[in-house]
């Protein structure tokens, strides 16, 4: 029999899939690659960000997160075309608009279908973002305004301390299975690679905090 061999899925950061997408990338107004939510720019951090509702005195669209306006292949498709057709600077503003700036040569494989072959990216989008945030917010010292923050969830830096330490004491106790031994959070948490925050994730942090 003949072999036959299809790419269904392809995974990168937002940059890397941006590119082989054709996407306009995350500070764009339409960064979203899996819906069509559309971003605003904050003139005092020069910044566009993606609220489900409009900040107060700004125009925008209010979104249901549980019902989002989600993005098919056809839509792909479409907003291709749409840019496609157009030129000078009306195919600029098509590109902020449609979300895309050109036709991608994945669309000349039949087994891949925008947006769904694109996963998102749990190395970067969980183990080194969220989990990484969440350790500032429990330390106290995500926001620089400490009346940004409800300090009812903030961990004792003592209780970060023993974790450390128990963290640290372990090391030789932990199987090769694991991956890289567990190390003292407290210390070396900027020094953590993707694996060590998956492990923190998945194995150490239920039982310590």
């Amino acid at each position: 029999f003949t072999l036959h061999a299809h790419i269904l899925s392809i995974s990168g950061d937002i940059p890397a899939l941006s590119k082989v997408m054709y996407t306009t990338g995350h500070n764009s107004y339409k960064a979203c690659r899996f819906c069509s939510i559309r971003g605003i720019y904050c003139q005092g951090n020069r910044h566009v960000y993606f609220p489900l509702k409009p900040p107060m005195n700004m125009s925008g669209c209010q979104y249901n997160s549980e019902n989002l306006p989600l993005r098919t292949h056809e839509d792909y498709i479409r907003d291709v075309t749409v840019v496609k057709n157009a030129s000078g600077t009306s195919r600029k503003r098509e590109i902020q608009d449609q979300g895309v700036n050109g036709r991608s040569i994945l669309f000349e494989l039949n087994s891949i279908r925008f947006p769904v072959s694109f996963p998102v990216d749990i190395m970067h989008g969980l183990f080194e973002n969220v989990a990484p945030a969440m350790l500032r917010h429990w330390s106290g010292i995500f926001f620089k305004d400490d009346q940004d923050f409800d300090s009812n969830y903030i961990i004792p830096n003592k209780d970060w301390t023993e974790i450390g330490k128990t963290m640290e004491k372990n090391r030789k106790n932990m199987p090769f299975d694991f991956g890289r031994p567990p190390i003292n959070i407290q210390q070396h948490s900027t020094g953590f690679k993707a694996e060590d925050w998956m492990n923190w994730v998945v194995l150490y942090s239920l039982p310590l905090l």
